[in-house]
Order: structure tokens, then C-alpha cells, then sequence
């Protein structure tokens, strides 16, 4: 008798969903970050968005019972998949991974389901990252708020969360509308609804690596500016440090204009 499988299967299960586009060179790095994870009671959900490079053969390579893999012909977006995504979480809890960034911290599930079932009340919880370039080396470091007030107080004025680096509380998600078409930073609206019905939290710990590739500035850059100054006046009576968050996105809209570049790129 497998006694650890039974063990295992006692624990909450976690939903994965990852989401991606033409990462062929990147997706398998993020899915042995998964299957390395102590925590094992999980299933992951790839959505592949109709994709025309070689990740059908990657992912073909994989034989595991807890990986379901949903491929669309046609590429409709990221926004539009996003959407849709949250219909396949199964588990009581539900985490983000992106094709192209890294769980590095093989404890990073169990750290997050303990800290959930510690705090009832928690409906995300992130970590700290790392960043990387499109090479996968080292580039730089972000740390967030740990407690529920210090994010709160923060959250307008810069996201404290990282998404390939959350778990969320799948009851409170369906308390929300989801990811809303916000033109970009629908993550950010997504906390922001979730934090309405319970308390945040970040594990002090860099455990996740968010890939960059390209430059600092870029068109797409501005558009985000704009995307997050509109979240931020949805959010006006429900979060403090309103009107600095409001000052740092226009001075952010106006740092982007001035030194954009022709480059752009999609988070998958």
C-alpha cells in the first residue's frame, strides 16, 4: 500500500494554471519548477494558446497524471485566455505560473498552503523574486510588504505581488468577477477585488524567478502605466494612499513616454 499517496491526497489540492505562447524554450523550465515542488497534491493546467512553435512537442514529452493540457488552434490573447483560465481551477487553492518564469524554491507550494491554512482568512499570498534575463541569469531582486497592512497600504502606489508567485484562495476568487478586461495589469484588479474579502500576505523568501525580455521602456510600458492608473481610480474608496498612488502613475505615464522604445513583449 502506497501510505505516502494517501498522505499526499489528504492535503488540499492546488490548481496550477500556466499559460503560454510560443515558449517552447522556456516551458519546460517552468514545469520541473512544478513537479519539483515537496508539495505534491497539485494538478496543472497548461493552456496553450494556440501556439505555432515547437511547445506541442515539449509538452508531449510529459507523462504525468496530474497535468492536463488545453490547446486552442487559434491565439485569441492573453487577456481573453486569462479569463477563461480560472473556470479549470478544481482546488481549494489556486496558483499562477507563466510559461517563461520559475518556482526555484522547491518548498514554495508548501510554504504557501501552511501560510493559508495558518491564516483562514488569507486570499493571496505571494513571495519575494527574482528577476532574470531571457537567458535565465540573475539580474536584479524584488521584495514586497509581508503583512496585511503594510501590502494594503502599499498596493495602490506599486503591486505587491508578483503573479507567477501567488496562491490564492480558490472560495474567494469565485467571490470576484475574475480577470477583467482591464488592457493590461488585470492581475492587480484581480488582488484588488480578492483583498475585499479577506487578508494578503507575501513569505519573505525568494522563491519565484520573473523572466524580462526586453528593455526597461517600451511601448507597452506606457499602455500599462495607463491600465494601472485606471485600476487605481476603481479602487479609490477601498484602499489608502490614493492620491500618492495617483501622482506616481502619471509620473510613470510621463517616464514611459519620454524614453519608449520600438520594443515590446507578452507575459505568458
Amino acid at each position: 500500500m502506497d501510505t505516502t499517496s494517501q498522505g499526499i491526497n489528504k492535503e488540499p489540492l492546488v490548481s496550477i494554471l500556466m499559460l503560454t505562447h510560443n515558449r517552447a524554450q522556456y516551458i519546460s523550465t517552468a514545469i520541473e519548477g512544478v513537479l519539483a515542488q515537496t508539495y505534491q497534491n497539485f494538478e496543472l493546467v497548461i493552456i496553450d494558446d494556440g501556439s505555432t512553435d515547437e511547445t506541442e512537442g515539449v509538452l508531449s514529452k510529459y507523462d504525468d497524471p496530474r497535468i492536463c493540457i488545453i490547446s486552442y488552434p487559434e491565439n485569441k490573447g492573453l487577456h481573453v485566455r486569462r479569463a477563461e483560465s480560472l473556470a479549470y481551477a478544481q482546488g481549494a487553492y489556486t496558483a499562477i505560473i507563466d510559461s517563461d518564469d520559475v518556482w526555484t524554491d522547491a518548498t514554495k507550494l508548501e510554504a504557501q498552503v501552511a501560510y493559508m491554512q495558518q491564516y483562514d482568512d488569507c486570499c493571496v499570498v505571494g513571495t519575494f523574486i527574482t528577476l532574470i534575463n531571457a537567458q535565465g541569469a540573475d539580474i536584479g531582486e524584488n521584495h514586497y510588504a509581508v503583512t496585511d497592512q503594510g501590502i494594503r497600504n502599499s498596493i495602490l502606489k506599486r503591486n505587491q505581488f508578483t503573479h507567477s508567485s501567488v496562491l490564492m484562495r480558490t472560495s474567494a476568487l469565485s467571490k470576484t468577477l475574475g480577470y477583467r478586461d482591464t488592457k493590461l495589469a488585470e492581475d492587480l484588479d484581480l488582488f484588488l477585488q480578492l483583498g475585499i474579502h479577506g487578508t494578503f500576505g507575501n513569505i519573505p523568501k525568494y522563491m519565484t524567478s520573473y523572466r524580462i525580455h526586453t528593455k526597461s521602456f517600451n511601448p507597452q510600458r506606457t499602455a500599462m502605466a495607463k491600465a494601472v492608473l485606471g485600476i487605481i481610480k476603481k479602487y479609490k474608496h477601498q484602499y489608502p494612499g490614493y492620491y500618492t498612488a495617483i501622482v506616481k502613475a502619471y509620473i510613470r505615464i510621463l517616464i514611459t513616454r519620454i524614453y519608449s522604445s520600438s520594443e515590446s513583449s507578452t507575459k505568458y
